[in-house]
């Protein structure tokens, strides 16, 4: 099966990876079904399940009962909905199922809230190419928000058959990353058989990173259909940017979602940090000083085995910038509860 259907033929909760979701089948009145939330738009859904294809909002006792962006459906997340129409054509969502996994980040804006990526996402696909300058600190980032939200990143290096994929592989491996790293050629797909497997038993795989890297070639490919715009390439030799909002796809043994491609991204938490960075959170053990910032302290055993060589510098930079961004946010989002809470009493006064 390519892409996800346009008809309004049910689809199986299992072809859309229900088997992978680990809780048991909620009690549904007549009237309502389960799907997964397809695509999302600004106040709006699309769905997909057994009993089709949906438009979809949100109904007024889910809306009523959340705190916080994170209680809002996202792509890759379950839902349950009213069968019949509460809004001209479209359904509502009644309930977001438990989530096993998600990918946040903090949202863009000058609001420190969150915002979830992607929901029960087995595979973050971090996607940089050969004919791109590398950029450690982001692909660390993504690794960040992977690991933190319970989701197994890989990195694929695309384009190999522009050469340098097998150097940029071992610069990875040099710089401390960990995870499994797959190098492929998007436009040929009998050399994408490594992240086909990643498919396997329906999975589902979120595939993200810069733009150009040629994330909606790949993504065509795993489901079997050009669902997706691709771009040309300027003279340089980068792609143009074509995806333009995140979407869940149905492939052969699996779930794709596709998603723009970005320039930066802002971690939400210290989730993932550990992780991504254990060298570091290792050596941290041995400090003389529980709360060691890793800077200037004495006796902090993390800068004595970056002096040894033990641990990469450019590491211990990245880690280093995203703890101090992290206390950071912190404390912007207390300063925004409280201006919130001020705002509220203004109001009610």
């Amino acid at each position: 099966m390519s892409g996800y259907p346009v008809s309004n033929a049910g689809t199986p909760l299992d072809l859309l990876g229900w088997n992978r979701q680990g809780i048991a089948h909620p009690d549904l009145r007549e009237d309502q079904g389960i799907s997964r939330v397809v695509v999302e738009h600004r106040g709006a859904y699309e769905l997909l399940g057994p009993s089709g294809s949906h438009e979809a909002i949100l109904d007024t006792s889910l809306r009523e009962q959340a705190h916080d962006p994170t209680d809002y459906p996202a792509v890759g997340d379950w839902v349950s909905h009213t069968l019949n129409p509460i809004d001209n054509r479209r359904v509502g969502i009644t309930e977001v199922l438990p989530r096993r996994s998600r990918v946040l980040r903090r949202a863009s804006g000058s609001a420190p809230v969150p915002q979830v990526v992607g929901a029960n996402i087995d595979v973050l696909a971090v996607v940089v190419s050969t004919d791109q300058d590398l950029d450690e600190n982001l692909i660390e980032r993504y690794l960040v928000t992977a690991e933190g939200g319970g989701v197994s990143p890989v990195v694929i290096v695309n384009k190999s058959d522009l050469g340098g994929a097998e150097e940029i592989r071992e610069q990875l491996v040099q710089r401390g990353v960990r995870c499994p790293i797959l190098l492929t050629n998007a436009h040929k797909g009998e050399e994408l058989n490594e992240v086909a497997e990643l498919l396997d038993g329906g999975a589902t795989l979120a595939v993200t990173g810069a733009s150009g890297v040629g994330k909606s070639t790949l993504v065509n490919q795993l489901v079997g259909d050009p669902m997706l715009a691709t771009g040309s390439v300027d003279s340089e030799g980068s792609g143009r940017h074509t995806t333009v909002r995140r979407e869940l796809l149905v492939a052969e043994h699996g779930v794709v979602i596709d998603t723009p491609g970005l320039r930066e991204v802002q971690i939400w938490d210290d989730a993932g940090l550990d992780e991504v960075f254990n060298e570091i959170a290792q050596a941290a053990m041995n400090c003389k000083f529980a709360d060691c910032s890793h800077r200037d302290e004495p006796d902090c055993a993390v800068t004595a085995a970056c002096n040894n060589k033990e641990i990469d510098a450019d590491r211990l930079r990245s880690y280093l910038a995203l703890c101090h961004e992290v206390y950071e946010l912190s404390d912007e989002i207390e300063e925004y509860q409280r201006s919130q809470r001020r705002r509220r009493d203004s109001r009610s006064s």
